[in-house]
């Protein structure tokens, strides 16, 4: 049984995450999702409690808890309601490719403040003619100066609408060989010329 290898401390995360579920999202999941209404309420239960930083670094103001207890909580999530893990998950993403391959700077100003849930990110990879085909995007971004100026339409994009932030995904080299050697991720704030055209009915 996964429970008898996980620490007190993972237990005990994974049950708070239970409870969560089984008091404030299961009894409301049902309407929420034949209404395709976004779920503000709960959204800010889960800021509050901290799931927007769980496996943020301790070191940024997250949780710091390890994949498996991230995933075990995103399971429980999934139990009551899967479409609301998207809300966090692609949130993860972007926070995790910060942590990684970002610079410190980026690390400063954008982790303590996703982990509150303070800023919100959505990850914007696919296109109207590239779905699961990557690296058929057509998006560019080119130096203009020392700016990027990115141009390109993307499409089914997780909490494209609630986000503060967006995580996008372009080709800064076309004609680089692997195809995805050619490809970064910038991180725009949302306005300035980044514009949510509509809502896309599930």
């Amino acid at each position: 049984m996964i429970a008898e290898q996980l620490s007190t401390e993972q237990r005990e995360i994974v049950g708070m995450v239970r409870t969560f579920v089984e008091k404030e999202i299961m009894p409301v999941q049902h309407d929420l999702e034949q209404a395709d209404e976004y779920p503000e309420d709960i959204v800010r239960q889960m800021k509050a409690l901290g799931l927007f930083g769980l496996a943020i670094p301790e070191a940024f103001g997250g949780g710091g808890v390890d994949f498996k207890t991230y995933a075990l909580c995103i399971e429980e999530i999934c139990r009551g309601w899967m479409s609301i893990a998207g809300v966090i998950n692609t949130h993860f993403i972007s926070a995790y490719m910060i942590d990684q391959y970002g610079t410190e700077e980026q690390k400063q100003r954008y982790l303590p403040r996703m982990a509150t849930g303070e800023y919100h990110f959505a990850y914007s990879m696919s296109e109207p003619g590239a779905g699961s085909d990557v690296q058929a995007i057509r998006t560019r971004a080119k130096k203009d100066g020392d700016q990027y100026v990115i141009n390109g339409e993307k499409m089914w994009v997780t909490n494209g609408q609630r986000s503060t932030h967006v995580a996008v995904l372009v080709k800064t080299d076309p004609d680089a060989t692997p195809a995805h050697r050619g490809m970064s991720c910038f991180l725009a704030p949302k306005g300035d010329g980044l514009v949510v055209s509509k809502k896309i009915p599930k």
